[in-house]
């Protein structure tokens, strides 16, 4: 039986807001047992707001979370790491409004829970097991998931640009090495010419070429990529971040072309409602009837 965990110590991380601009300390706190994630505000009088998605708000360029009229933003990069690494519960308290960017992928997260350490608590982690395909179109975006022993992953981007165009990957993530080792450092990406109109909406106040990777008409203007496809790892990043917001792991292969923050979030409900399409239990290692399946199609 595979039990919940939270992270044995406590751990602070010190940033600035890809979109307040604002600079925010966070810090992970062991919770107990069956509390979930959730983002405290010390700032606004300790108001808790719970990392589910009923308390998700509009998503598009961050996934945003509202609780009697609080809210904390770009959370996924650092529930992306929690989800990856098993994290069950944890507290999150923070002085600001924005988790912050550090340097716009996941790996400072997952570095600072792996120093911090994992604490086993006594009761059994819930898994979402599908059983039958979930889809969701809209206009030329698609999502999907099928029934799949691990959580693994499909996703394709196309972009009308000649820096970057189509890219797709296909990886499981099951495991903490595989995250950190293939995702993790995925860091954000922006195009040039929408940097402007993005901080006349009063967005990317705090962005830079040090959080987050920008392609100009002439090509990508920061040193160097991480990765050479690191566009389409940086969406299977945000993707596993937003569906963390479900509240359990998912067994599934989920397969996803042109998506992005608001589609996943419309997905994860879709999840919650086919209820018909899953079930609900702990990991049994020695009753596991599911197998691996790879019937997906990217597009």
């Amino acid at each position: 039986m595979r039990l919940r965990q939270t992270v044995a110590e406590p751990a602070t991380l010190q940033g600035t807001g890809l979109h307040t601009g604002q600079p925010v300390t966070l810090c992970l706190r062991p919770a107990a047992a069956g509390r979930g994630i959730r983002f405290i505000r010390s700032d606004r009088g300790g108001i808790e707001i719970p990392a589910r998605l009923e308390y998700v708000g509009p998503s598009f360029y961050a996934t945003v979370l509202q609780h009697e009229g609080v809210t904390v933003s770009t959370i996924e990069h650092l529930m992306a790491a929690l989800y990856a690494l098993l994290v069950d519960d944890v507290d999150v308290v923070l002085d600001g409004p924005e988790v912050p960017i550090l340097d716009g992928s996941s790996k400072p997260f997952v570095d600072c829970i792996l120093d911090a350490g994992l604490k086993s608590l006594d009761m059994p982690r819930q898994y979402i097991t599908l059983i039958k395909p979930i889809q969701l179109e809209v206009d030329e975006k698609r999502i999907a998931a099928y029934p799949c022993r691990e959580y693994r992953v499909t996703y394709a981007i196309d972009f009308d640009h000649p820096n970057l165009g189509y890219q797709e990957l296909t990886t499981s993530l099951w495991g903490n090495s595989a995250f950190a080792d293939k995702l993790a450092p995925a860091r954000t990406f922006t195009f040039e010419r929408e940097v402007e109109a993005l901080q006349k909406q009063g967005l990317a106040q705090g962005g830079s070429l040090e959080n987050a990777v920008v392609i100009g008409e002439q090509g990508v203007l920061n040193d160097s990529l991480r990765f050479e496809d690191e566009f389409v790892r940086h969406k299977m990043l945000d993707l596993t971040g937003d569906l963390s917001l479900i509240g359990h792991p998912l067994r599934a292969h989920v397969v996803a072309y042109r998506a992005g923050h608001d589609l996943h979030g419309r997905f994860a409900r879709r999840i919650l409602q086919a209820r018909d399409s899953w079930y609900l239990a702990p990991w049994d290692d020695n009753n596991d009837a599911s197998e691996p399946s790879d019937r997906a199609v990217a597009q």
